[in-house]
């Protein structure tokens, strides 16, 4: 270690793709008259696409490397600060090349006063102009480099305190730094200097201009081009107002080029990080003030609804509440898979967001819990009466009797999505317009083509429950869906059964699904196959039986025909009817078979089975599964390994005979059923949640900086900035 009295000095050089200014900006800097054991040169990546660390890696061994998690230039430089030794630290751009002199022209001024914060040279041009000797200020709130874009000819070549120094090339004293923070993060790039300038000011610290250090500066190194310039400029322009002058932030809105040139959009993207900065900055008495004011000129531009969405988001952004969430199905009141699907999304979510589930028939959350064995103790149940319905005096929401002609009278639930930072349309009534800041519409099928008030293309994501689903929202929507989730299936054993424990089961057949009127689960086709098993192998199938459960409404015309099938054939066939969770549980230990048949002999695509929840959950308990091969079915069952998939009433017949023969050939069947049917899982389902809703709170939760590299691929918006 050299014995050399000069202090230790720091320089931190950001980068971005810079791999054509670094070998010029770090040999200026090691050819400085300075010893070079006292040089501590720190090159912070903000993740280059190019072979930047590469270069310097292999060139320049002694510059320490570290990478950012992002690309945000004052993160960059807080990184560097974090990990400087120097008692100086100098922030330099890449794409700057210091003159020799440069340290020895500046280090001796920081002995003028204990005081001075950072001291800086005239910064030029690669042609010769001036870049900037200092920091300005400007009417309208705007700042500028002095002298930017003159030619030099010695008009300012005296020394000279300044209000802030460009960064570009500037030495500070570590205790400064240390004194004064961070530099503040949310600026991302531009301004940032300005804005701690002024922090550095508030605690006592100056800056001084010296000419003789020279630092020439090419420009574009760590940015590209005029965009990121006017994009951050303007709306980096708000933040410091906001943060340090906020009775000014008025004003500055109606001057701002984002008002000028009706740029509106970029305007409101900014409006987040600004609220949030006059709220958290500020005094109550200052907020009072100012925020109606602002708030109030905004809605001529977006309007109060939008406003209004915004206000709420700030209060999650700032941890005042937790996120809201409505989960709306107009057949709560119904016991069904899909219900149970999304009672178990909402029972996945109520302790990170605060849940609201609405119907709009009258079902008590007790009841909820005890159809579907879950725990939904921290959520809220919200009834909204539909006149339109209720006039008809079913308990049936049938969304394809509002037509054209009729008013819809699903706006009386697109309101009260209002109160929600995020809805969820669970049961595909497309005429539900979402109205809060987040939607999220999840499709079992589109069981209709665009029609009167059609509304899922306005959802900001679409949920489909399988891939045959997907396929027909592509067909008949001619809209992608944004992800698929499988429904979550939790009915299998609490002991996993193995080789050496399996689970008895008996010469039982079990079939489960509602009985709809239109008989789309095929009960009566399962009855006859039955018939023909029973008639052609009487040996055979003595001693078996077979099972219909299902849920039904109190008048059903389907199923009274059932039972009156079932009383003729004089079979062992039996019906259960809307039996507990428990009952159900238990059936399915006991069964052998599994039959499922939706979609035989159907053409149209909504009569099919869109995914197949009965069909995991008869897996899950070794049931061998036999279904009809169509619709998500085969994305369930894997033909000949842990099921069978087939295409009529003969091949049903067949297989379940030869099945009932070879016993001996079960457990290997069972066990590939049991292992397929937990792939559906509810672990793998919460999984899956949160990979869906964790970057929706993120998003909505915290304020979402701008990535300037994707800043810097969009047109330019703005015309430059004038004086």
């Amino acid at each position: 270690m050299s014995s050399s009295p000069l202090p230790c000095c720091s320089f931190i050089i950001v980068n971005y793709n810079g791999r054509h200014y670094l070998h010029s900006c770090l040999e200026s800097v090691y050819r400085l008259d300075y010893p070079r054991d006292r040089l501590d040169v720190i090159l912070v990546d903000n993740g280059s696409q190019d072979d930047s660390l590469a270069i310097v890696e292999q060139d320049f061994p002694e510059v320490r490397c570290f990478r950012n998690d992002r690309n945000n230039f004052a993160r960059a430089l807080n990184l560097g600060i974090e990990q400087a030794q120097g008692d100086y630290i100098a922030f330099l751009n890449n794409d700057a090349q210091l003159h020799r002199d440069w340290l020895g022209k500046l280090l001796p001024q920081f002995k003028r006063s204990p005081k001075i914060g950072a001291v800086a040279g005239k910064i030029r041009f690669l042609d010769g102009r001036i870049n900037s000797v200092g920091h300005r200020r400007l009417r309208n709130h705007y700042w500028a480099d002095i002298g930017y874009g003159e030619v030099d000819q010695g008009q300012y070549d005296q020394p000279n305190k300044v209000e802030g120094l460009c960064w570009a090339a500037t030495l500070f004293q570590r205790a400064c730094l240390q004194d004064v923070g961070a530099i503040d993060e949310e600026f991302v790039m531009y301004f940032e200097d300005v804005e701690y300038s002024k922090r550095c000011r508030d605690r006592g610290w100056s800056f001084h201009y010296v000419p003789g250090a020279i630092a020439d500066h090419q420009v574009g190194g760590s940015s590209t081009g005029s965009v990121l310039t006017e994009y951050f400029c303007n709306r980096n322009r708000f933040l410091y107002l906001a943060k340090h002058e906020p009775e000014h932030l008025l004003n500055a809105l109606t001057t701002s080029v984002f008002w000028i040139e009706q740029h509106y959009d970029l305007l409101y993207d900014c409006l987040p990080v600004i609220l949030k900065k006059l709220l958290t900055e500020n005094d109550p008495k200052t907020i009072k003030s100012i925020l109606p004011k602002l708030c109030e000129k905004l809605e001529k531009i977006y309007g109060a609804r939008e406003i209004d969405k915004l206000l709420a988001r700030l209060e999650v952004i700032l941890n005042s509440r937790k996120m809201s969430v409505a989960i709306y199905d107009n057949s709560l009141h119904f016991i069904g898979g899909g219900q149970r699907y999304l009672a178990t999304l909402a029972s996945v979510l109520q302790d990170q967001f605060d849940i609201t589930l609405i119907g709009n028939r009258p079902v008590q959350r007790d009841q909820l819990e005890q159809w579907y064995g879950l725990d939904l103790s921290r959520c809220q149940i919200r009834i909204i009466s539909l006149p339109f319905f209720d006039k008809r005096g079913s308990d049936i929401i049938d969304s394809t009797w509002v037509t054209a002609e009729t008013e819809n009278p699903f706006d009386a639930v697109a309101l009260a999505s209002k109160d929600y930072d995020i809805f969820i349309n669970a049961n595909q009534v497309t005429k539900v317009v979402p109205l809060s800041p987040v939607s999220l519409f999840f499709c079992h099928f589109p069981d209709t083509h665009r029609e009167a008030y059609f509304a899922a293309d306005r959802y900001s994501f679409l949920v489909s429950n399988s891939e045959y689903t997907s396929q027909w929202i592509r067909k008949r929507w001619r809209l992608n869906p944004t992800t698929l989730l499988y429904p979550p299936v939790e009915m299998g054993p609490e002991t996993k059964p193995d080789s050496s424990n399996p689970i008895p089961k008996e010469n039982l057949i079990l079939a489960v699904g509602r009985f709809e009127p239109g008989g789309m689960k095929k009960q009566q086709e399962m009855i006859q196959a039955f018939q023909r098993l029973y008639s052609a192998h009487p040996q055979t199938m003595k001693g078996w039986r077979l099972v219909l459960v299902g849920g039904s409404p109190k008048k059903n015309s389907y199923l009274q025909g059932l039972e009156k099938q079932i009383k003729q054939a004089e079979l062992p066939i039996e019906l259960e009817v809307n039996v507990s969770l428990e009952r159900l549980q238990t059936i399915y230990k006991k069964a052998a078979l599994f039959w499922h048949l939706c979609g035989l002999d159907e053409t149209h695509p909504e009569r099919f089975e869109h995914f197949g929840m009965a069909t995991v959950e008869a897996m899950q308990n070794g049931c061998i599964p036999l279904v009809f091969r169509g619709g998500g079915q085969p994305e369930i069952v894997e033909a000949g390994t842990s099921g069978f998939l087939l295409e009529s009433l003969d091949e049903l017949v067949q297989m379940t005979y030869d099945l009932c023969c070879q016993p001996e050939t079960w457990p290997p069947l069972q066990e590939a059923a049991r292992r397929r049917g937990d792939c559906f899982s509810r672990q793998r389902f919460e999984a899956e949640v949160w990979q869906l809703f964790g970057p929706i709170e993120e998003e909505y939760g915290q304020v979402q900086l701008p990535d300037p590299a994707q800043m810097a691929k969009r047109p330019t918006l703005l015309r430059e900035l004038r004086d």
